[in-house]
């Protein structure tokens, strides 16, 4: 089986990268750590799923496969320990604009939608995109992780949403939610009657070994493999979703807005849940240790704390804006771009994106201690 070099570094420069072609660096040398896709090559069976379209040479409509519905209830059942139904699943071209969709379908103008916050910005954008109310509460450092406040929770749900917005793993907290935080959850939306939309997009980028994702299994749930290997530019995700009347009525918000899934996105899914593990078995142990790096510099620095994440590959690492003032401002100005914390409404932290070669990180790194010891 092939190794991969994860240290290799690729120039993504002029390749319409949203990432890397970002029109606010102007002629500016920025190393760009803000959206969550990786600057690793992909998988060699996803590059050849891709060549034979090419040799092909015809880009037509495409259909869902039956062979895809039935690799990704596997991937489902055998990894994430839930049995589901090939009629449950809906195809669908991303999962925000899935999210979407369900939110168009099962919120209203009266009673709105609900979500934990810091959280993934399109889950607290979309009450605004569709002019339903906004509800909120916080997350809490517990045990050295984020968690819920679940008095907060049951208060929120009090105002009467009904949706609530659920990202396991957390993002950008990093969190891996355990059996007993999914059961509370799932017993209070019940208890208020708020149906659970959960996105479940980072499942496979567990950074702690010693945690397991578990599925929620909600009124509808989101999976996608093109964050753990690196796709999202092809779209693809699909929607598990149990009862036929909430399939049905979700499905109504789709016609005439959807397109068809390409054939591209067909293939690459196909190929990423038929080849073996050596990708994810290179890949994990390579984010770990930059994880690792990073956590460790970040806490010895004044003013700057990280704890450790569970999931995912997107540093969630907090400042003191009295000793640091508009510090995702003075590190894009010194040459590296991450989110402002205010993006995910979480105040005083920035999101940065470990998912590149080590030499980039070390580079990052560099940046932000220099901005740091700046201020002393």
């Amino acid at each position: 089986m092939k190794k991969y070099d994860f240290n290799q570094v690729i120039d993504r420069k002029n390749t319409f990268s949203f990432k890397w072609d970002n029109v606010s660096y102007g002629d500016k040398n920025m190393l760009p750590m803000p959206v969550a896709d990786m600057d690793f090559p992909v998988a060699e069976e996803i590059l050849a799923a891709i060549d034979q379209i090419t040799k092909h040479e015809i880009l037509g409509y495409s259909i869902v496969p039956e062979s895809l519905q039935i690799a990704a209830q596997k991937k489902i059942a055998k990894d994430y320990g839930w049995e589901t139904e090939l009629a449950w699943q809906v195809w669908i071209p991303g999962i925000v604009p899935g999210i979407t969709a369900a939110c168009a379908a099962f919120s209203t103008p009266d009673d709105g939608i609900l979500t934990a916050i810091p959280v993934y910005h399109p889950f607290h954008l979309v009450a605004g995109w569709l002019g339903h109310p906004l509800h909120t509460f916080p997350m809490i450092e517990e045990a050295g992780r984020w968690t819920y406040d679940f008095v907060a929770f049951e208060n929120a749900l009090k105002k009467g949403p009904k949706v609530f917005l659920f990202c396991n793993p957390h993002n950008p907290g990093g969190t891996v939610f355990s059996t007993d935080e999914i059961a509370r959850i799932k017993a209070l939306c019940h208890q208020y009657d708020c149906k659970i939309i959960s996105d479940e997009i980072h499942a496979d980028l567990i950074i702690d070994s010693n945690v397991k994702h578990r599925c929620i299994q909600s009124e509808i749930s989101f999976f996608a493999t093109s964050k753990a290997y690196n796709t999202a530019g092809l779209g693809g995700a699909v929607a598990i979703i149990p009862d036929a009347a909430t399939r049905l009525a979700f499905q109504k918000k789709t016609f005439g807005f959807f397109p068809m899934l390409s054939r591209h996105s067909i293939e690459v899914m196909l190929a990423t849940y038929a080849m073996p593990s050596n990708w994810l078995d290179s890949l994990l142990p390579y984010l770990r240790s930059n994880h690792t790096l990073l956590i460790s510099r970040m806490n010895q620095l004044p003013g700057i704390s990280m704890l450790p994440l569970e999931a995912t590959y997107l540093a969630w690492i907090g400042f003191d804006s009295q000793m640091h003032g508009d510090f995702q401002k003075r590190l894009f100005d010194a040459g590296l771009h991450v989110l402002r914390g205010d993006q995910f409404l979480g105040g005083d932290f920035v999101r940065l994106n470990f998912a590149c070669p080590e030499v980039q990180l070390l580079k990052a790194i560099d940046i932000i201690e220099s901005v740091v010891y700046a201020t002393r």
